[in-house]
């Protein structure tokens, strides 16, 4: 997927990789990075933005009216709005205009929705004892989402995470993508180690490198 490449490099994808072997070397835990595209749905901002243009047209010309809407100027308008709704479908593909276009609580609702089906897509939740844990970033949002099974949240409040949340979400507004990767993974990988250390060469049940989705 070429648009990753605006974010990582095959390198920074090389040390996210090896950051998770070096740290399930002495843990029986998994964490498992996704990265996707977006997570928030962005079908509506075509029709909504031809709407707000054709709004703004109308209020524009409302001085002329009088022989805007007569024949046989009236027969325009039809023209008028389906041009407007091919620019917006142009328009639209802008991430800038995507975001502009979803309310920040819906951003976070589909962000949280998105990584709750990701844990589960990726089989996170049946590594054995149940120490699976999740760093997802949508890019679209800015936003993340660390979860973790249910054998390591026994063990670590909710606001240790939300610590770990922090130092990825800094790191994501610098626009340090991988930095913020392998600091949230070293910072897991420290918790799995006192919790859940390797008593014994085990099998790698989950892959290491970075998922990459739309």
């Amino acid at each position: 997927m070429a648009w990753i490449n605006k974010y990582l490099s095959e390198a920074d994808l090389a040390r996210i990789e090896a950051a998770i072997s070096k740290m399930e070397e002495a843990t029986s835990g998994e964490i498992v990075p996704v990265i996707v595209r977006r997570s928030s749905a962005v079908g509506h901002v075509p029709l909504t933005l031809t709407l707000l243009l054709t709004l703004f047209l109308v209020i524009v010309e409302f001085p002329f009216s009088d022989w805007l809407w007569v024949t046989p100027w009236v027969y325009l308008w039809p023209v008028i709005v389906v041009a407007f709704y091919a620019l917006s479908h142009v328009l639209a593909k802008s991430k800038w205009i995507q975001k502009l276009f979803v309310p920040e609580k819906d951003e976070v609702d589909s962000v949280h929705q998105r990584a709750h089906l990701e844990f589960y897509l990726n089989r996170i939740h049946r590594t054995e004892g149940g120490t699976g844990v999740l760093i997802f970033v949508s890019v679209m949002e800015k936003k993340a989402v660390v979860l973790a099974d249910e054998g390591i949240s026994k063990k670590l409040p909710k606001e240790h995470w939300d610590e770990i949340l922090g130092i990825l979400g800094k790191s994501l507004h610098q626009g340090q993508w991988a930095q913020g990767f392998v600091a949230a993974i070293e910072a897991c990988g420290k918790d799995l180690q006192t919790h859940f250390p390797l008593a014994s060469a085990g099998t790698n049940e989950l892959k290491n490198h970075l998922i990459i989705k739309d």
